[in-house]
């Protein structure tokens, strides 16, 4: 299985840096936090990096207790928390972290209704925890939905999603660097990645592809999802057409092309 590289939206830095010794300091549950003037600063100081998680979870937790009135910033304060219950390595963690990250992201559903960046990162972590974790499909695939459905055409940032996920684009200098930066990255079409990675259904699967050409077509995603299928024989009628015309974008990068490339001489007549 060929990896997913692909980015999520973050927010945006705060426009100045305080030093901690320029700010004043509070005791937050046995931890001297740094109170910064805007919750956005609190927040990129609350997801630097602490030696001890304690310290961090309190940072976090301040910053939701001290700009309640901040919907963006104790949203991605509240994703963050959820998240260290897998932490350090999520591949070691227990049933029981996974239940408790999955209960905290159904809290942030609920709580924060009118932040599409915060409700869509959530709906992401819940199907990627049911589907690739717990290896439960049928509860995870209706989240991935969801994002196709809801937000088609939210775009995501720089940063990774997950830990192992990032942007990968050719190591050549020889590419057409300027022309792949202009290309946009959504969260529906990741989602659509992972509903063709995890069905089994064949008319899902190419009713999903259908989409993500449809819309997506000058995405990673899409080569990843062409790769994929080509593995399936039952699904290479529906690639076929589309791999010239998606290699001939110049989107993937080289290793990707070459291995669409590879698997098309291989597995087409």
């Amino acid at each position: 299985m060929c990896a997913v590289f692909l980015s999520s939206c973050t927010d945006a830095p705060s426009t100045r840096s305080f030093g901690k010794s320029e700010l004043e300091t509070q005791n937050y549950h046995g931890f001297h936090i740094p109170v910064f003037p805007t919750a956005q600063g609190q927040l990129n100081y609350a997801r630097s990096g602490f030696p001890d998680p304690k310290e961090k979870k309190a940072a976090l937790n301040f910053v939701i207790e001290k700009f309640p009135a901040s919907d963006d910033a104790c949203g991605s304060a509240a994703l963050t928390l959820a998240y260290m219950h897998l932490e350090p390595d999520y591949r070691f963690a227990l049933q029981l972290d996974f239940n408790k990250a999955l209960q905290d992201y159904k809290t942030i559903i609920n709580t924060f209704k009118d932040e599409p960046r915060v409700l869509v990162k959530a709906h992401w972590y819940i199907g990627w925890i049911y589907c690739d974790i717990l290896a439960d499909v049928d509860k995870g695939l209706p989240y991935y939905k969801h994002i196709v459905e809801n937000y088609p055409d939210l775009e995501m940032g720089i940063s990774s999603p997950v830990p192992w996920v990032s942007l990968v684009y050719s190591l050549s200098v020889h590419e057409n660097q300027s022309k792949k930066a202009k290309v946009k990255k959504h969260w529906a079409s990741l989602s659509l990645l992972e509903i063709i990675r995890h069905t089994r259904d064949e008319t899902e699967t190419r009713a999903a592809f259908d989409l993500l050409w449809k819309k997506y077509r000058h995405s990673v995603t899409t080569g990843l999802a062409i790769r994929m299928m080509l593995d399936r024989p039952e699904l290479i009628d529906k690639v076929q057409p589309h791999i010239e015309p998606y290699l001939a974008m110049n989107v993937a990068n080289t290793y990707l092309a070459r291995e669409i490339e590879s698997l098309a001489k291989e597995m087409l007549p």
